[in-house]
């Protein structure tokens, strides 16, 4: 009997270690170290709901660099460069990491082994709670920018010439020569 008792105290005593190491958060940081960047806002292109919302499409591009800190670049339309605008203090918790702002605001990570991937909500431009998901990697907000520059101007050097384009008359082509053409 006094063996029994023995051994199921020894149990209870393993039970709560087990438990007591599982509450503290026992997530390794280690897996999610590394370069990531939002692939999508509620299911949707991070670019593609940019548009949506009536903003640019490299607007919501981000990078998020994971390591003993979370530092979010973005790109800085005022200095025309990606800057890290954010920089945000990480605790391990059950299954992810805990980011904290300078102000104790708090952001729950939560990684999917399965997929890969770090999501985290909060409330978006429309005053709704969204669903952020990033992906490891990194995305060229430069490029973005500039593609979306060039497509402007690309977009407006045609309207010009479709505006201000010469004009030809019947005089400038022989039948020939237009036909040769």
């Amino acid at each position: 009997m006094k063996k029994t008792i023995k051994v199921m105290a020894a149990i209870m005593l393993v039970a709560a270690m087990v438990l007591g190491i599982a509450s503290c958060g026992g997530f390794d940081l280690n897996k999610v170290k590394g370069e990531w960047t939002l692939s999508t806002i509620d299911g949707k292109a991070a670019s593609d709901k940019a548009v949506e919302l009536g903003l640019p499409s490299y607007a919501l591009l981000n990078n998020y660099s994971i390591g003993d800190k979370v530092a979010i670049s973005t790109y800085d339309p005022n200095a025309g460069e990606v800057k890290t605008t954010t920089e945000l203090s990480i605790e391990a918790a059950a299954n992810g990491f805990t980011a904290t702002d300078s102000n104790g605001g708090k952001i729950s990570f939560i990684y999917d082994s399965s997929a890969d991937t770090l999501s985290y909500s909060a409330v978006g431009a429309s005053g709704a709670n969204e669903t952020y998901i990033l992906k490891r990697g990194t995305t060229d907000i430069l490029a973005a920018v500039q593609a979306a520059a060039g497509g402007e101007e690309a977009a407006e050097g045609g309207e010009e010439a479709a505006e201000g384009g010469e004009e030809y008359s019947e005089e400038d082509y022989s039948e020939e020569e237009y036909a040769a053409e």
